[in-house]
């Protein structure tokens, strides 16, 4: 079983944030391409990185889920996404 999540869209550049805490727990956060910090989002992060995914509120919590409970990992993560629209199949 998995969830369908739509892509980033040449349009609206919605990417997904993901951060990886130095306790070892996950956060994320959708915002605009434009607005991902050259710098660390979160104070306590070992490693950011972007993925392109537009997920809504749901999905984004059902990923970071995922990431927390070591179902999905970060490397694996970003092998979905994608800028030019469609869907991504996410096996969680």
């Amino acid at each position: 079983m998995g969830i369908t999540v739509k892509n980033t869209t040449p349009d609206t550049t919605r990417v997904m944030l993901v951060g990886e805490m130095m306790d070892g727990s996950f956060d994320a956060k959708v915002m605009a391409e434009t607005d991902v910090p050259y710098t660390k989002y979160w104070d306590n992060e070992l490693e950011q990185r972007i993925v392109y995914l537009h997920p809504d509120p749901e999905q984004l919590q059902a990923i970071v889920a995922a990431l927390n409970e070591r179902r999905l990992s970060l490397d694996d993560l970003q092998n979905f996404g994608g800028s030019d629209g469609g869907n991504s199949e996410l096996p969680i």
